[in-house]
């Protein structure tokens, strides 16, 4: 319930603020692609953001495999995520990315279930030589709120390569 809370409050201040910056600056775009296995299931994902100095808003899609044999679910998920930079050095970057979308969730076998809810992404990237982009590590999470047929949250980690265009 904590973490719940957290990241409401993150997510209220940090929208109207990436509104605000992305608004006024004009922008630029970021694009990220995210990959990870959890127990040899697949996860691969994007995303994209309209940022500038601090932050961004974005849209993001998510897709692991099942694996059956390892009770791994499979999951679908996309939705929209205000992208915060909390530490921006000259070599490294650590955001987190509150959000909320809508996910897909396949649980043994049996039909999927459509949920609704927040999403959470945080990690670290490390920034290439000659502006070749980025490399790093995130945790992406993703909350069920109204199905209990279903996971109630469902998390991964990736390895995650962003560059700016």
């Amino acid at each position: 319930m904590k973490k719940l809370i957290v990241v409401l409050c993150v997510l209220s201040s940090s929208v109207s603020f990436a509104a605000r910056n992305v608004a006024s600056n004009g922008g630029n775009k970021t694009a990220s692609i995210n990959l990870g296995m959890t127990s040899s299931a697949l996860n691969i994902g994007g995303r994209m953001e309209f940022d500038d100095a601090q932050g961004a808003l974005g849209a993001y899609v998510f897709m692991q495999t099942e694996k059956k044999d390892a009770g791994i679910p499979q999951v679908l998920s996309f939705g929209a995520h205000s992208f915060v930079r909390l530490v921006e050095a000259s070599n490294v970057t650590a955001f987190l990315a509150p959000g909320v979308g809508i996910s897909m969730i396949k649980m043994d076998g049996a039909d999927d279930k459509t949920v609704v809810g927040p999403s959470f992404r945080y990690g670290a990237q490390y920034k290439l030589a000659n502006g070749a982009g980025a490399i790093g590590i995130e945790r992406f999470e993703v909350w069920n709120w109204f199905d209990e047929d279903t996971a109630s949250s469902v998390d991964f980690t990736s390895a995650v390569y962003s560059f700016n265009f």
